[in-house]
């Protein structure tokens, strides 16, 4: 049999056990595993509707959020309403990326203080990056209540016929760096983990700047370069398409010591006492819903796919079944989904958070508060530690 003929034959496996999952999930009324699932009562301790902001565009990384609603909400431009299972209040999750959910220049997090201009209202929660949350510490000061992805899923790939010995550490970076044989291809050296490749002796010229999302100079350079991306979107896309077509190799940030919690789900500060009532009572929905899609992550995945195939996201932001169905596993399989220290889903492991904050406290400006602490910009106070992926 031929790789042609045996990745058709894949492929359309994939899509044929997808399509099979959809339909069962069809088969219920909709929302009906929500309604059953999520029956904690916040009508009397929360806004209605509750309002999450997300930094980007719908994915299988945010699976979580529309797992608490299932198929039973309504769909508009840029978010997604509906029956927070039957807690007697609704949830609105909107779309985030500046300029596209949200005003030029908003982020998630400061939405949470000025609004989102396009939604004309200010979320009850957003996202945020921990290295993120210290460096906006004094600007934007919020507080992550819950980490639903344990592991970033930002990583470095490559192509394994021309580094079938792969990489596996700082070392290995800076022995690439000196071979000459290509280029590192991140978004920015600046800030995040790009700088801090950097500040860990892997060369600056090494580096080109500028990725968002592209691949053209991975397949321009034939496989030579190492490239940014996400493990839950480009490993999949260059291995089926992107003009490549060819097995991909990849090693994720958090392994190379740069540990941070992207997609935490933070308050602003100034909001922590009045919203508390509710996060008590939320959060352990919220880490419920996230084990519940890394179980069964069918309904979740076709709310997104349907959402953004309808062109509520963007017009250009499309995110295949089969694209889906390999994210919400891949996040399972790698721990991108998975328990924190103590067995339990959601918390934070509060060694790592201090070890973030000595990364990145050298970069502090004036939009940090210089004496900030670990226990201020995350609380495991409303995580139900019973609450794991067995």
């Amino acid at each position: 049999m031929t790789k042609k003929l045996t990745a058709k034959l894949t492929t359309a496996m994939a899509i044929a056990m997808f399509a099979t999952a959809l339909s069962t999930a069809n088969g219920a009324t909709a929302g009906e595993f929500a309604k059953s699932r999520y029956t904690t009562p916040l009508a009397d301790v929360c806004p209605s509707p509750f309002i999450i902001q997300k930094d980007w565009l719908a994915q299988a990384e945010q699976g979580p959020l529309y797992q608490l609603i299932g198929s039973g909400g309504e769909m508009t431009s840029g978010q997604y309403t509906g029956p927070l299972g039957s807690s007697g209040i609704d949830l609105t999750i909107l779309e985030g990326g500046g300029g596209l959910g949200m005003g030029d220049g908003e982020t998630a997090y400061s939405a949470l203080y000025m609004g989102n201009s396009k939604a004309g209202v200010t979320p009850h929660l957003g996202y945020q990056e921990l290295d993120n949350a210290f460096i906006f510490s004094k600007r934007f000061p919020v507080v992550g209540v819950m980490a639903p992805l344990d592991i970033a899923p930002t990583v470095l790939l490559w192509d394994k016929a021309t580094y079938p010995d792969g990489f596996k550490s700082i070392a290995d970076l800076k022995t690439f760096a000196e071979s000459g044989k290509g280029k590192i291809y991140v978004s920015t050296t600046k800030r995040t983990f790009g700088l801090y490749l950097v500040e860990q002796g892997v060369p600056a010229d090494v580096f080109v700047e500028g990725y968002r999302g592209d691949g053209e100079n991975f397949v321009t350079n034939n496989g030579t370069w190492l490239n940014q991306g996400f493990v839950t979107s480009e490993v999949y896309k260059f291995e089926h398409g992107n003009n490549w077509g060819k097995p991909i190799g990849y090693l994720n940030m958090n392994d190379l010591g740069y540990r941070n919690y992207t997609g935490m789900l933070s308050v602003a500060t100034a909001r922590m006492e009045e919203l508390a009532p509710c996060l008590a009572k939320l959060v352990p929905l919220l880490q419920q819903a996230t084990a519940d899609y890394a179980k069964d992550p069918a309904e979740a995945n076709k709310v997104i796919v349907d959402f953004n195939a309808a062109g509520h996201a963007a017009s250009w932001w499309k995110t295949a079944p089969e694209l889906m169905a390999y994210a919400a596993k891949t996040m399972v399989e790698t721990g991108i989904i998975g328990n924190g220290p103590n067995a339990t889903i959601g918390d934070f492991d509060m060694d790592r958070v201090a070890e973030m904050l000595k990364l990145v406290k050298p970069r502090f400006d004036e939009r940090a508060d210089p004496d900030v602490k670990p226990d201020q910009v995350v609380t495991n106070r409303f995580i139900d530690p019973s609450i794991g992926l067995k």
